[in-house]
This record gives structure tokens, sequence and C-alpha cells, in this order.
């Protein structure tokens, strides 16, 4: 799994010391254009993720799968039901992109508790979890660390960042180790890593030491998501688990960095001008790791409660047969 999964640490390694190559190559590049550079990366990354795409479905897999439903429909009582499947299998090749990402945005999923506190704890986890990586540079500044150290510090998350999702995607696939706790614990000593940031001072090794720890833990925590989700809701619903889920964490994504640039300029005047905004987001991020300590909690509750609705409706069923019989017997 964190195989998979650690492209993300590669180049951040790679691009924080590349950009500031570029940055410091004053004769023939600005500012400026060195970010129209790092835009170009980026649509590279678009055009690749757009390969990303489902193949078509033959006529024959089209075929298995209405024949697969037609043979199921004979074998329940809801073939209304069956006849919308079918439907939707025959027409599914003529909707478009944009309304089959809207279809699988399922706030339905919502309703379930467990799944609906860990949209919520990685929200608020979300808000200050790119503060690290976008003003890791900043808070150096800040701090009167050496100019020619600062890549290292960016360096370092990346470094950490594909050991952490490795070692810890590793584990997290084993059977025997508790996925959720492992989640939290990465949460949390993200969180930590965040809060005491802004107290490195000048020393570059400091600076290296918390970006390292945040990297690491930050990066099993995003490798362990898909498999708590699958824990949460299942495999078969695991695509639309990740797209709610995805969908909250980008608003809060989206709000959460300029929140925390916004609080270090209105700072500006103190020692530590991050002091505060990374408190404030690394204490979000060690509370959202920990209520996720009542998961377990909710999961038993709702099993209780699924429990309880079988056995009642067990006991309606006997009755009714009771009922009947009594009246054959009349």
């Amino acid at each position: 799994m964190g195989m998979a999964v650690c492209g993300s640490g590669v180049g951040t390694t790679l691009l924080s010391y590349i950009m500031n190559e570029i940055v410091n190559v004053k004769k023939w590049i600005k500012y400026e254009n060195a970010l129209l550079v790092e835009c170009c990366i980026i649509i590279i990354g678009l055009l690749c993720g757009y390969l990303m795409r489902p193949l078509p479905q033959e006529p024959s897999e089209q075929r298995r799968l209405e024949r697969k439903i037609r043979k199921e429909g004979q074998q329940k009582s809801m073939s209304e039901t069956d006849a919308k499947e079918v439907d939707i299998i025959e027409k599914s090749s003529n909707k478009s992109l944009l309304r089959q990402i809207i279809e699988q945005i399922d706030l339905s999923l919502l309703k379930n508790p467990a799944f609906t506190l860990f949209v919520i704890s990685n929200f608020f986890t979300s808000l200050g979890f790119n503060a690290i990586y976008n003003f890791a540079d900043d808070l150096a500044n800040d701090a009167k660390v050496t100019i020619h150290h600062r890549s290292y510090i960016v360096m370092s998350i990346g470094f950490s960042n594909i050991f952490g999702r490795i070692t810890i995607g590793f584990f997290g696939d084993q059977k025997c180790v508790n996925r959720l706790v492992f989640f939290i614990v990465a949460l949390i000593i993200s969180g930590v890593a965040t809060m005491v940031a802004p107290l490195c001072g000048a020393s570059v090794f400091l600076h290296i030491g918390y970006a390292s720890a945040f990297g690491f833990f930050s990066g099993g925590y995003v490798t362990l998501t898909s498999i708590v989700l699958i824990d949460l809701v299942g495999i078969n619903k695991l695509s639309d688990a990740f797209g709610v889920f995805l969908l909250f964490v980008g608003i809060g994504t989206a709000i959460g960095t300029p929140i925390v640039g916004g609080m270090r300029d209105a700072f500006a005047k103190f020692d530590r001008p991050f002091l505060w905004p990374y408190f404030i987001f690394g204490t979000c991020t060690v509370i959202s790791g920990i209520v996720l300590f009542a998961i377990p909690v909710l999961q038993r509750k709702k099993l209780n409660d699924n429990q309880i609705e079988m056995d009642g409706n067990t006991t309606t069923t006997k009755g009714d047969l009771s009922n009947e019989e009594q009246q054959e017997q009349n």
C-alpha cells in the first residue's frame, strides 16, 4: 500500500531542490517565471491524471452484466429495481463525465455515524495539514535560518514522507495491527509536530527534526486513510466513501491555507508570527485524532441497533405466521 502512494514524497523532495535552484538563477529567470515553470509541471500531472479513466465496457462484458442482473432478478421479488439497474448499465456509456462524477457523491453514507465522525475529523485536520508544506520556508525565514539551509527542511519532509508511507503502509497491511489506532497516533503526532514547529528558533537541525516527524507520520496518515475507510464502510462502498471524504477534505484544504497565511500577516509584528496559527491548527489536528477513539463505540452501537431491528423483524414475522396458522385452523 505504501509503495503505491509514496510518489508525492518523491515529488516534494525533488521539486523543493529544483525550484530553489531555478529561483536562484536570477540572470535568466525571475520568481514569477519560476512559478510558471511549476505550473507547467502541475499541468503535466493533470494530463497524466486524465489518462486514469475507466476503460469502456466491451459489448460482451455489458451483455454478461445484463444477464447476471436478469438472473438475479428471477430470484428476487423487486423486479422493478433490477430493471432500473439494467437500464443504468445500458445508458452508462451515454452519460457525461461531469454527471458521472456528481452521481458518485453519495451523501447517504453520512447516515453512518462512524463515517460521519471520520469525515468531520479529517475536515478539521485538512484545515492546517498543508501549512507545513506551504510555509516551512517562510517559517525558517522568520526564524532567521540561513537561506542556503532552508531547502533542506522541505527536502527532509519529502524523504521522511516516503519512508513513513512505506513503513506505516506495511504495518497497516498486517492483520494483527489495529489500523484505526495506528491512524490516530499518526494524526496526533503530526499535530504535535505542527504545534512545536514555531519554537525551533534559528537551528536548522530543529527545523529538520520537526519536518521529518511531520513528514513521516503525515505520510502514514495519508496511506492508512483508504484502509480505515474500508474498515468503516466496506470494500463495496469504498469509491463512494472516498469521494465524499475527499469533498470535505478539499473544502478544508481550500479555506485552511489562506487562513494560516492571513493569521501570519496579522501577527507579523510579533517575534514568532506563525506561533498562534501553527498552534491553533496543530491543536485542531490533535483533537481530530483524539475524537476518532469514539469510532469503535459508534460501530458497536450501530451493530446493536441493527441486531435489535433484525430481532424485531423476526419476531413480527413469527407473529404473523402464528396468526395465519390460527386462521387456517379455524
